[in-house]
């Protein structure tokens, strides 16, 4: 465990409620950006049918458990006690699940598990869709694209941070604890 004798410790969280505007903002913009193309190139049918449904639904709840699963992926992957410090949980006052990681991480790891859920279930379906003509994958791919706003929010809390710094997941807020190395200052 990294020793942080020598590092300041400032919280840093996210407003839930502002993160669900932007979840709808990003859903907006996304829809645009690929369902735009996605229409003119492929003219889709929209049928809805019972089948077509059940599918998406089931799709859309391993998504979010997908998400969750891909944060601690790479958290693990960096963490010094690998995925022994990495735990899942909800926050059911906000319905949110989530993702943490027990120890301090470098910034530019943290940065990689926060926006890995939203690039490979997000943008990289949403592009597919475009090539294939899969309907349900755009819209599976908007959605998990918007479903990373918590995430886009902490991450630009932090983008002024130096790469010294560490993050650690607060435990129980959305958002992360930056530790900046004091001596790393002159």
């Amino acid at each position: 465990m990294t020793n942080l004798d020598h590092y300041t410790k400032e919280k840093k969280t996210i407003d839930i409620y502002k993160a669900s505007k932007l979840a709808v903002i990003l859903f907006i913009v996304s829809l645009i950006l690929f369902g735009l193309p996605f229409y003119f190139l492929w003219h889709p049918d929209i049928l809805f049918s019972w089948y077509r449904i059940m599918i998406f639904t089931m799709l859309f709840i391993v998504g979010i458990v997908l998400h969750e699963l891909i944060h601690g992926l790479f958290f693990g992957l960096f963490a010094e006690g690998g995925f022994g410090s990495v735990k899942f949980g909800v926050l059911w006052e906000y319905l949110t699940p989530y993702c943490h990681c027990n120890e301090p991480l470098r910034l530019r790891h943290y940065m990689i598990g926060a926006v890995m859920p939203a690039i490979l279930i997000g943008v990289i379906p949403a592009i597919a869709s475009l090539f294939n003509g899969s309907l349900m994958l755009l819209v599976l791919g908007v959605i998990f694209i918007s479903a990373a706003a918590g995430d886009f929010m902490v991450m630009w809390v932090l983008r002024k941070e130096s790469m010294e710094s560490l993050v650690q997941d607060h435990p129980i807020e959305p958002g992360c604890f930056i530790y900046r190395n004091d001596e790393a200052v002159i």
